[in-house]
């Protein structure tokens, strides 16, 4: 059984470079080291560090939450290093580079379900006919939502619209038409809707993606335009943390830009060194221009959040994800019979 740690952890290296910690009006944020190219991991921990809605959801006796835990409470103290971390999420080569989404998602599938369910929303997918009769209904479990930016041909490229074009009807033809038994015809146009909103809501840019008239991959280096707030129906979501990458496709650095709670400024945390964010995001207006950011982590609005999502209680959410999916899986079974019915009247 694992146990945490009552006392922080502070290793002779940091004690000794008190130039890597922050400065006093900074002393509740600290950094932590790079193990050679981990600062992907480095960033995403930073990121799970202040999302405080899965700390006391995460089991002290499951080695992956242990380790966690213990590092954000040593954060509160000091710079740290990451060892235990990556050997308990079987990171074995640290001098490799590797994708901060795929980071965050490795770390949520490792850890305790009642803690990773805490980014974890659905949408739901369905395809009617021109009367509205419904042919295909299908509902996705996520962590994250990506966005393109390869499609967008605008000058300025919106993440609040491109997250709205999500939900957008869509109408296809030619050889996407699917049949429909009610009309007897081909036909579709199909929506989606977010059935489970996360508490944390997630959005992957895709900055990495491939050309298939080149056939090779690219980095897109766009200027997006970020918004402080999200609204879905009746659903607010404010911007707490960004992933940023610089460089290249083939190599360059991770940090994190995050909004403390504490003193509700924002701070850039690059591996071990941890500073005041210069000119703060969202002074002035409401969105945020930059050709750097990667993911976008964003906070259901609090009072909607206390009234919905206890910290000690997940069981309403796990109730809300099955109901999906048993509606699903009843919706398939009703497709069937229908089939089959209409094979029997036929012959």
């Amino acid at each position: 059984m694992y146990r945490a740690s009552k006392k922080p952890r502070v290793t002779e290296d940091a004690a000794e470079q008190p130039d890597e910690r922050v400065t006093l009006t900074q002393s509740r944020h600290y950094g932590l080291h790079n193990q050679g190219a981990t600062c992907y991991l480095n960033s995403v921990l930073q990121v799970l560090s202040m999302t405080t809605e899965i700390h006391n959801r995460l089991n002290t006796t499951k080695e992956t939450d242990f380790h966690l835990i213990n590092i954000f409470e040593d954060l509160k103290e000091a710079t740290c290093r990451t060892e235990t971390i990556t050997a308990a999420f079987g990171i074995q080569d640290v001098h490799e580079q590797r994708d901060a989404a795929e980071c965050l998602e490795m770390i949520l599938r490792e850890i305790s379900p009642q803690a990773s369910e805490v980014f974890q929303g659905a949408l739901t997918y369905t395809t009617t006919c021109s009367k509205d009769h419904k042919i295909i209904e299908e509902t996705n479990e996520f962590w994250t939502l990506p966005l393109s930016l390869k499609d967008a041909h605008d000058s300025s490229y919106s993440v609040e619209r491109s997250f709205e074009m999500i939900f957008k009807s869509k109408s296809f033809n030619g050889g996407n038409m699917v049949y429909c038994n009610d009309c007897d015809r081909k036909t579709e146009a199909e929506s989606c809707e977010m059935v489970v909103s996360p508490p944390i809501l997630t959005l992957l840019l895709k900055r990495f993606d491939f050309d298939y008239n080149t056939m090779t991959h690219f980095k897109s280096h766009r200027c997006v335009d970020v918004p402080r707030e999200l609204q879905r129906n009746d659903k607010k979501y404010e911007l707490y943390a960004m992933v940023n990458h610089f460089g290249s496709l083939t190599g360059g650095h991770y940090t994190a830009t995050i909004r403390s709670n504490e003193d509700n400024t924002w701070y850039e945390f690059n591996d071990t060194h941890v500073s005041k964010v210069e000119e703060q995001p969202f002074a002035e207006t409401n969105s945020y221009n930059s050709r750097t950011v990667y993911l976008l982590m964003y906070r259901e609005a609090a009072q909607r959040l206390q009234s919905r999502f206890n910290p000690g209680n997940w069981s309403l959410r796990t109730t809300e994800l099955q109901m999906c999916n048993e509606a699903d899986s009843a919706d398939r079974t009703r497709e069937v019979e229908e089939d089959e019915m209409t094979t029997l009247s036929k012959s």
